[in-house]
């Protein structure tokens, strides 16, 4: 089911999993028309959910080697050199909403995962760690490059890894601009699994079919314990949005080097996949989970 130009959703009625297939195209990262698509969506993903008496929700991104590279930097020099804090405080509240969405179940009865794909950085990162199951890839990589620029990821990260490693590991990881690998990541605790490129969505169908993922479904503490309430994300950011405005114009200039960055990521990926790559990757990744659900969701 196409919902928008970033957006897809696939309905497996046999097993109750809604497969959310996020499609970035302008930005590979969080831009305010991408949040803003995700907000439009979200009470349709909650109806689908009703209707459909979906167990499983499953998160996976269509862009080759890219999860999500994270906040939109160009939209924040935007903001900020225009002191536009209405704007900002709009953003990162949509930003909120996603991972507290996801991270709560929706607050219904279903069981949110992700399969990491690629690079999670900064905020992408952060909306991989709001599942309350994760797979990633072998070359998946993470890592929050805020401390480059002079601040730190608002939306979620403290809150998600001091409920998985506590305060002092969190905050480590935050700050030492280091890029960890999934098996890294693994290591920690702060993800489940790790599985061979090209496996992620299969490895998740399996675990769901198989009843393996029900042991983490069933298991009450975890789905106490690492859920996150909406006014301490709501708290954290507030620290964000204020630490955004007193950064000097040296940050400024590095932040403008990594939204550079972020826009030749788009270039060369655009280079790699044509259209009719795109297709090729969409039937792909279709074939994997095809025997799931039917032709004409």
């Amino acid at each position: 089911m196409f919902i928008n130009n970033n957006l897809r959703v696939k309905i497996d009625d046999e097993h109750k999993i809604l497969w959310v297939v996020i499609d970035l195209q302008d930005k590979l990262c969080y831009s305010i028309t991408f949040l803003d698509n995700l907000t439009h969506v979200k009470d349709l993903i909650v109806y689908l959910i009703r209707k459909e008496n979906i167990r499983y929700v499953v998160a996976y991104s269509l862009n080759k080697g890219v999860w999500n590279l994270g906040g939109d930097l160009e939209y924040f020099l935007t903001c900020i050199r225009s002191k536009n804090k209405n704007s900002l405080r709009d953003y990162a509240y949509k930003c909120i909403d996603l991972v507290y969405n996801y991270n709560s179940n929706y607050e219904m009865d279903v069981f949110s995962t992700c399969v990491v794909q690629g690079n999670a950085f900064g905020g992408g990162f952060e909306s991989a760690l709001s599942g309350n199951f994760i797979i990633a890839e072998q070359s998946a990589k993470f890592s929050f490059p805020e401390i480059i620029f002079g601040t730190f990821p608002g939306m979620g990260a403290y809150s998600f890894l001091t409920k998985k490693v506590g305060f002092n590991k969190a905050n480590e990881i935050i700050n030492s601009n280091k890029t960890y690998s999934a098996t890294e990541i693994q290591q920690l605790g702060i993800i489940n699994e790790v599985c061979d490129d090209g496996f992620g969505i299969a490895r998740m169908e399996t675990m769901i079919k198989s009843g393996e993922l029900e042991k983490y479904v069933s298991n009450p503490f975890p789905n106490i314990c690492n859920r996150v309430s909406k006014q301490e994300l709501i708290d954290v950011v507030n620290v964000w949005i204020d630490k955004a405005f007193t950064l000097t114009e040296d940050n400024h200039n590095r932040m403008l080097r990594l939204a550079n960055a972020q826009k030749r990521k788009v270039e060369a990926t655009r280079k790699i996949e044509p259209a009719v790559e795109e297709e090729m990757k969409m039937a792909e990744i279709n074939s994997l989970i095809n025997s799931s659900f039917p032709t004409d969701k």
